[in-house]
């Protein structure tokens, strides 16, 4: 089978497309013949080296994958060749065929199509347990900073979708605004203003006449402290990433005067050790696409030869929309 290697960190330059022998399943393991790869941020950052998990050389990147069933491993039910189905890996779903846990692999319903099913692994599961640990109500108002990207633009259609109040997107690149809208965003924060501190706190405050409920936070840095610091009393505010850089601090006293919460989600700990809350949400998250309430847009499609052209989009922000590869 054809999967796109690499031998060595670096950018998508080390990366080669290559005939490799195809993966046999072990206990509690399906081989997925794939028929579309789901292309993320995250891909860039195992690519560098700088992911938490670092795979062994060489390697296939690449997290989430749909296709249909090849082969199944002893021990696994549930699953027949054939079936259609989304997966979640560690690593190795560039390639024509996936080794995947059964414990992360989906059924996909009738009615959506292996592209949209591929989009929608990693980064809504990651947007739907960022709101379930933020503790939306209905009616709370929601400002999710790093918007335009993957998992942001996942948490703004899920916000709607589970009915928050007011959501507003939080943008370095304002020029996306209109992408944020379609998304459900009701107002846009301008990140690439100076003085984020004081000016997320200010364009909050013009937008919903006080503070914010909750707090979706992908970006760490200046933006963070912004949006501490917009938050209402009994806000919460949830630590996703630190895509801006900088890790930021927390003073306790400001968590003890505002009686407000900072809770850090790691999706693999849902992954690891609550699989099935993962297939709960999964389920839930197919039906709200099927009824319309979620959408992920895809903006490129490319064959698997295109592999580096696919990573250059998402690392020069050009992207407008979810990027999957082809088979």
């Amino acid at each position: 089978m054809r999967a796109v290697i690499a031998d060595r960190f670096g950018g998508p330059e080390v990366l080669e497309l290559r005939e490799v022998p195809a993966p046999t399943p072990g206990r509690g393991e399906v081989v997925i013949a794939n028929r579309a790869i789901d292309v993320n941020f995250p891909d860039l950052l195992v690519i560098a080296g700088k992911y938490q998990v670092r795979p062994p050389f060489p390697y296939s990147p690449g997290k989430g994958v749909a296709g249909v069933i090849a082969a199944i491993g002893e021990g696994v039910t549930g699953f027949e060749p054939g079936d259609r189905v989304m997966a979640q890996v560690e690593y190795g779903g560039y390639a024509e065929r996936t080794l995947a846990p059964a414990g992360m692999t989906f059924h996909i319903p009738v009615g959506l199509d292996f592209d949209r099913a591929a989009a929608m692994g990693l980064v809504y599961q990651t947007g739907w347990f960022a709101l379930a640990d933020g503790r939306l109500q209905t009616g709370e108002s929601v400002l999710v900073t790093g918007a335009s990207g993957g998992v942001g633009m996942a948490t703004l259609q899920l916000a709607k979708a589970l009915g928050a109040g007011k959501v507003l997107a939080g943008l370095t690149t304002p020029a996306k605004a209109d992408l944020a809208r379609l998304d459900g965003a009701d107002a846009i924060v301008d990140l690439s203003r100076p003085n984020l501190a004081e000016s997320v706190r200010e364009q909050v405050k013009a937008i919903t006449g006080g503070g914010i409920d909750v707090v979706i936070d992908m970006l760490g840095g200046d933006a963070f402290d912004g949006s501490l610091r917009a938050l209402n009393r009994h806000g919460r505010i949830v630590i996703v990433g630190f895509a801006a850089g900088r890790i930021p601090e927390i003073k306790a006293n400001y968590l003890l005067l505002k009686h407000i919460s900072a809770v850090g989600m790691p999706w693999v700990t849902y992954r690891d050790f609550a699989p099935e809350r993962v297939h709960a949400a999964q389920r839930e998250m197919f039906d709200l696409v099927l009824a319309g309430k979620l959408d992920p847009r895809i903006m490129a499609r490319y064959p698997m030869v295109q592999h580096a052209q696919a990573l250059d989009d998402i690392a020069r922000r050009r992207t407008r929309g979810r990027v999957v590869m082809v088979l």
